[in-house]
C-alpha cells in the first residue's frame, strides 16, 4: 500500500469545483480495457453497489484516457493510476485540478512477461541494445496506464530510453511475444487480480516468463504529486499457478476514484460509502 496516499487526498479534495453540469440521469463509469482489472472487477461492481444510480461502465484504453474524459466532463467516474494523474498535473494542472477524488482502491504492479530463451533476462535488459537494436517492449494501449507509468521511468532513468515501445494489447501481444515479434510485454495491475487475461495467458503458454520493473532508484527519483508525496514503492509480490519464479521485484503505484468536476454530491456520497464500507465487495472478484 502506498502510506502517503492520505495526504495528497486531503489536498486533492479542498480543490475547487468546476461548474460542470450533468446532461443525464445516467452515470457513466470510465473502466479500461477488456480483460483488465477497472473493467472486469471494479466497474461491474461498482455498478452493482450504486443500485440507487442508473450506472454503467464504459471501456476505454485505461488511467490516461480516463483522467482525460473526466476533465472534459465526458463521464461521471473514472478510474486511474496515482503515477499518471501525478504526471497529468504536472503537465497541465489547470486542466485536471478540478477532478475529485473520492479514494484510494488498491495498488497497481508492473509485470513484465519476456520469451524464455530470449534477449531479456531482467529490467536492466531494457537499458542496452540488442546487437544494433533496441528492445522491442509492448506497453498496451497508447492512453492507458502501463504506457503512462513507463513514459515516467523513463523520463526518471534515461537509459530505459534504449527500448522501443508498442501499442500492442491483450492476449495479441503474448502471442507476438511467442512469435519473436516482440522482446516482452508489459501490464499494470491490482496483484490480488489472478485472473487478468495477461496473466492468464502467460500461464496456458510454457513460453513466457515473468519478472518486475526492479530498478532500486525508482522509489526515490521517480515523480510524486504536489505535495511531495511518493507515487511509487518497491515491492516482492508472490505469484502462484505454477508460474516461475515464485515471486518477482516490481514497483507499484495506486489506482484511484476519480469524479468529473460538478459530479452530483449525492453519487460522490454513495461513491465514498461503498469505498469505505464494502471496500471488499468493490476490489474483489465474486
Amino acid at each position: 500500500m502506498i502510506r502517503s496516499f492520505v495526504l495528497w487526498v486531503v489536498l486533492a479534495l479542498v480543490l475547487p469545483a468546476s461548474p460542470v453540469l450533468a446532461t443525464s440521469d445516467e452515470v457513466v463509469i470510465a473502466s479500461g480495457v477488456r480483460g483488465g482489472t477497472y473493467h472486469g472487477i471494479y466497474g461491474p461492481n461498482l455498478v452493482r453497489l450504486l443500485p440507487a444510480f442508473k450506472a454503467r461502465q464504459q471501456p476505454t484504453e485505461g488511467s490516461g484516457e480516463n483522467l482525460d474524459l473526466l476533465a472534459r466532463g465526458l463521464v461521471d467516474v473514472g478510474f486511474a493510476q496515482v503515477d499518471v494523474y501525478a504526471a497529468r498535473m504536472r503537465e497541465n494542472r489547470a486542466r485536471y485540478e478540478n477532478i475529485g477524488i473520492v479514494g484510494r482502491l488498491a495498488d497497481e504492479c508492473v509485470y513484465i512477461a519476456y520469451r524464455k530463451g530470449g534477449p531479456i533476462v531482467s529490467s536492466d535488459s531494457f537499458k542496452t541494445k540488442i546487437g544494433d537494436r533496441k528492445p522491442i517492449l509492448a506497453v498496451g494501449k497508447m492512453n492507458g496506464g502501463m504506457h503512462g507509468t513507463w513514459l515516467s521511468v523513463k523520463d526518471r532513468v534515461p537509459a530505459f530510453d534504449q527500448t522501443a515501445i508498442r501499442f500492442t494489447a491483450g492476449t495479441l501481444a503474448i502471442n507476438h511475444l511467442a512469435a519473436g515479434m516482440l522482446d516482452a510485454v508489459a501490464w499494470i495491475t491490482d496483484p490480488v487480480n489472478e485472473d487478468h487475461i495477461l496473466l492468464r495467458a502467460v500461464k496456458a503458454d510454457d513460453t513466457p516468463g515473468l519478472i518486475g520493473l526492479a530498478e532500486p532508484t525508482l522509489p526515490d527519483t521517480l515523480p510524486t504529486l504536489p505535495n511531495g508525496a511518493a507515487v511509487y514503492e518497491s515491492r516482492v509480490i508472490p505469484m502462484s499457478g505454477g508460474i516461475r519464479p515464485e515471486t518477482i521485484d516490481t514497483i507499484c503505484t495506486s489506482s484511484v476514484i476519480f469524479t468529473r468536476p460538478g459530479a452530483d454530491p449525492h453519487l460522490v456520497d454513495a461513491i465514498s460509502d461503498v469505498l469505505s464500507l464494502e471496500r471488499e465487495k468493490l476490489v474483489n472478484r465474486h
